[in-house]
């Protein structure tokens, strides 16, 4: 769906303009706002992942901190994304 309007936004002006009148429709917003909640998440846990490759947060106790710090940092940028979309 995100690659379909953005194309679509890119398409031509009047491209534009259809794109903007979708994402003035509520569900539509909604369904942006949980797509782009799930790859923020996913970006966040897959940082955490990289950093553990480095071998920072790999006891029990450091990933627990670390699966914490993502779902805090997760929250806080999805809420962002999601006043930003509205």
């Amino acid at each position: 769906m995100l690659l379909w309007l953005f194309s679509e936004s890119l398409s031509s002006a009047d491209g534009f303009s259809r794109t903007l009148q979708w994402l003035d429709m509520p569900l539509v917003k909604l369904v942006v706002w949980a797509i782009v909640a799930g790859l923020i998440y996913h970006l966040i846990a897959g940082v955490k992942h990289l950093v553990m490759d480095l071998g920072i947060g790999e006891t029990l106790t450091g990933a627990q901190s670390g699966a914490r710090l993502v779902l805090i940092v997760s929250i806080i940028a999805i809420v962002l994304a999601g006043v930003w979309l509205w």
